[in-house]
């Protein structure tokens, strides 16, 4: 059993009338599949990118590779997640739905990486 650490740290001295300086860190049990990092270049068709019945509940990481095309990031058919341009997201994922990726336009690549709990 592998164990992985995210970390969060949020700070701002403007985004609320108090300072925002906080941070949450996990430990998370990996026991099956990791899909380590990789990168796909994608289009504005839809592409399974993690198909529900091959995993278990896992820990998905995202990031939006590229400068200025947002893609979009579903969960079944339903778009749920817009990562704009250099964003991110690390989400628990059931697997009760495939994720499913597209551009909105052009071929921005995406980064990912799946850790199995």
């Amino acid at each position: 059993m592998a164990t992985l650490t995210p970390t969060l740290i949020l700070n701002s001295t403007d985004a609320t009338t108090d300072v925002l300086n906080f941070s949450v860190t996990d430990s998370l049990n990996i026991t099956g599949d990791v899909v380590s990092l990789n990168r796909v270049a994608l289009s504005t068709g839809d592409l399974t990118l993690l198909a529900a019945a091959s995993y278990t509940k896992s820990y998905v990481y995202f990031k939006n590779t590229d400068s200025s095309i947002n893609i979009q990031v579903k969960f079944g058919s339903t778009a749920n997640i817009l990562l704009a341009a250099g964003e991110f997201a690390f989400f628990p994922w059931d697997s009760g739905n495939n994720i499913v990726v597209a551009s909105v336009s052009g071929t921005p690549v995406l980064e990912y990486a799946l850790f199995e709990a």
